[in-house]
């Protein structure tokens, strides 16, 4: 019975689907390897590890206080513990409450700048779950909030944001646009019965345009973050092949929800072949 009821509050965490830890670490990697110019700590390794595994949960388990009466409407969402009432709204509260103290524990191993920046975070963890109620372009903060553990990144190696931290973040902030929008269109036809608002809702008949142009600029930004020559034509030869294959698999016309799905946890494929190609140029 215990171990049931824990199973349903690591759902609500999302535990049991890492793909959203890892698409936030693989953008933490990148920035923590060109603050430190390729001289990583593993204890910095760490601490932005646990701290990703915690807000991310913390932020899975707040949108789902906020969205448990929209879940139960929507296909895809509602399995999820509250909209099945398999947990309490209290019990999820405090939950919540545990992650954010466990969150806010790691600040004192961060640098003080670092610091500031993190509770600038926070406030976007609390405030994304509303705007799909009052924002037409909910994803803009979600990528918003995605790219922030970037700042941070520069903010605890490097106490200041160069022009390189700020071409990570928007080479970040394209990218998640692109697959959260991709993400959005697997609830398109349950999102037009309630409102809220999402990207493809906005966008219409140019969301897959769109989401190519975001990759394209994701691909161009982090190419003027690469100096070694191999590595630069590999990224952008590598981002048209992605276009290619992202454009044949939106445009398919027999694409279900669960294609769109798919298509977006391929996003952390790419993450990792990025991270690697990152670790290559330092190692050489």
């Amino acid at each position: 019975m215990i171990m049931n009821k824990i199973s349903w509050y690591l759902k609500l965490a999302r535990l049991d689907k890492p793909v959203g830890i890892f698409l936030l670490l693989w953008p933490t990697l990148w920035a923590l390897l060109l603050a430190s110019d390729g001289n990583l700590k593993f204890f910095d390794l760490f601490i932005f590890l646990a701290g990703i595994v915690l807000t991310r949960s913390a932020g899975c388990v707040i949108n789902d206080i906020f969205d448990r009466n929209i879940d139960s409407n929507v296909k895809r969402t509602s399995l999820r513990p509250l909209a099945q009432n398999k947990i309490s709204l209290m019990g999820a509260v405090i939950f919540f409450i545990i992650l954010g103290v466990l969150s806010l524990s790691l600040l004192w191993v961060l640098e003080p700048y670092a610091v500031k920046v993190v509770f600038l975070c926070s406030a976007l963890l609390l405030i994304y779950p509303l705007t799909k109620r009052v924002f037409v372009i909910p994803q803009f903060f979600l990528a918003l909030a995605f790219s922030s553990s970037i700042l941070v990144a520069y903010a605890h190696t490097q106490q200041s944001f160069p022009l390189q931290a700020w071409i990570l973040f928007f080479a970040n902030f394209c990218w998640v646009i692109a697959f959260d929008t991709i993400y959005a269109m697997a609830d398109y036809q349950d999102d037009l019965k309630i409102k809220i608002y999402s990207s493809p809702k906005l966008f219409k008949k140019y969301t897959i345009p769109i989401i190519l142009l975001c990759y394209a600029l994701f691909f161009l930004f982090l190419s003027l973050l690469i100096e070694k020559q191999e590595i630069f034509f590999f990224n952008l030869f590598f981002g048209f092949y992605v276009m290619l294959m992202v454009k044949k698999y939106l445009y398919n016309k027999d694409i279900q929800s669960e294609g769109y799905i798919k298509l977006f946890k391929l996003n952390n494929h790419l993450g990792m072949i990025i991270t690697i190609l990152f670790i290559y140029e330092y190692l050489m």
